[in-house]
């Protein structure tokens, strides 16, 4: 029996994930896994000086599993979790360097830019980074947005150098102050399309739609609407190729459609698992927990 733990960084017990444990039951018993389910805050783990470990899940003590999936945002509770049970010998399936790569635009950028990747063309910005060198690098409109967020929080479209130069205005002139700038994909305005990978491997695809036909994002809470999507073998070999740039298991791409194909536009390494299991299937996703 494959033990592994899905430890999420929630703060209260995640009824969605224990509804559908409870469905994939007969799943579980075909491919011999037991899964667990914890907060970050359920675990515990004591370093003694002489270089042994010990593990508590919800006050009790227990061994190291044998697979750690962790699910949410992470911070450093969730790092020591992560760190100290792979010294045990777990195996961490998204693990936090690669949750942490994927959570910095700036971050993925660079390594995408490394291996080649299509991808838009990026600026780190500060306050007092000149207009005319966003402007000249990329163009009108720029987006820009900040570094680590997802669902299109904080993303916006500057039109003008003075939207650009107020803009500017706004971010901190500290350690925290950097936004990313992007040169605007007209091609793909108010859409997208959304691949989610299992195993590094690309399962079902959507494509995106706002619902205002005058709004550039295309997140679907915030009005917007989905269609299938065929894969075809240019968006595998670019998922593929992103995944395993990035080192995530489990994630959801979103593609820009680009003018001359599609590019990867963010990296979401907490894809909805309500999405998961209705595209993709429960069966599919508890087997690339075994694998």
């Amino acid at each position: 029996m494959m033990r592994i733990w899905i430890v999420t960084g929630a703060i209260s017990k995640s009824t969605g994930f224990e509804v559908m444990l409870q469905k994939g039951a007969p799943l579980l018993e075909k491919y011999g896994l037991q899964v667990e389910l914890y907060r970050r805050f359920d675990i515990h783990c004591v370093l003694n000086p002489d270089g042994t470990k010990k593990v508590y899940a919800c006050g009790k003590e227990t061994t190291a599993p044998d697979k750690l999936f962790l699910y949410g945002s992470y911070d450093a509770i969730m790092e020591s979790i992560e760190k100290t049970l792979v010294s045990m010998g777990t195996v961490s399936i998204n693990s936090v360097d690669a949750k942490r790569t994927a959570g910095s635009k700036v971050s993925t950028a660079l390594l995408l830019s490394n291996a080649g990747i299509p991808q838009a063309k990026t600026l780190p910005i500060y306050n007092d980074t000149p207009t005319e060198l966003i402007v000249q690098e990329l163009g009108l409109p720029v987006i820009v947005k900040p570094d680590t967020g997802y669902g299109g929080q904080g993303v916006e479209m500057l039109k003008t150098e003075a939207e650009i130069e107020e803009y500017k205005k706004t971010i901190p002139n500290d350690v925290h102050g950097m936004m990313l700038a992007q040169n605007y994909i007209s091609t793909s305005k108010g859409r997208d399309l959304r691949v989610l990978m299992i195993g590094k491997k690309p399962y079902a695809a959507f494509v995106r739609q706002a619902g205002n036909p005058d709004e550039f994002r295309s997140n679907i809470h915030q009005g917007g609407s989905y269609q299938d999507f065929t894969l075809t073998d240019d968006v595998i070999a670019l998922c593929e190729k992103t995944a395993q740039t990035i080192g995530l298991e489990i994630c959801g791409l979103d593609l820009l459609f680009g003018e001359n194909g599609f590019i990867i536009g963010e990296i979401n390494d907490s894809p909805g698992m309500k999405t998961i299991v209705e595209k993709v299937g429960m069966e599919k996703f508890l087997k690339a927990l075994a694998i």
